[in-house]
């Protein structure tokens, strides 16, 4: 019986992980190709993320948009608040997911009606941004990782 119940359990724990619908590789700083343009993504919980995009001039940090991706109801909404536009309500889109690309869609929003992000690799992620006709662009973003300097392992006294 135990010889049974192994493979079974095996089987359910990579059905479980494996319809995760939740972008993962998304997690983190990314950095425009050519640009001075970020997006920096935090997972909250398995069903949410949160985000914003920036641009850095003279040092000088510019938030543009605040991002969330959640699901509920397995559905996966993405929504996009820009700052300065729409009297400061978000803008949401329908998501799909396949293994290396998130697509998300709103055809009743003037532009964009559609946003791409497919992950090239751990370090690379193609994003693209159309009216899913004629009207569009789309550009590489790079991952910004993080120095992480030794612990200080030292105890200090308080007094």
């Amino acid at each position: 019986m135990r010889y049974i119940l192994t493979p079974l359990f095996l089987f359910f724990v990579e059905l479980t992980f494996a319809q995760s619908s939740f972008p993962d590789f998304l997690q983190g700083t990314w950095k425009m190709e050519n640009n001075e343009i970020f997006e920096h993504w935090d997972k909250l919980n398995e069903n949410s993320f949160k985000g914003f995009s920036y641009k850095l001039k003279d040092g000088q940090m510019t938030i543009t948009e605040y991002l969330e991706i959640s699901e509920t109801h397995q559905e996966i909404i993405y929504t996009a608040t820009v700052l300065n536009q729409n009297e400061g309500k978000g803008v949401s889109f329908k998501g799909t997911k396949t293994d290396s690309t998130l697509t998300f869609e709103n055809p009743g929003h003037d532009f964009p009606k559609k946003i791409v992000y497919k992950n090239l690799n751990e370090k690379e992620m193609f994003v693209q941004v159309s009216d899913d006709k004629q009207k569009g662009f789309a550009y590489k973003m790079q991952k910004q990782f993080q120095r992480i300097s030794p612990k200080d392992t030292t105890v200090s006294n308080p007094n």
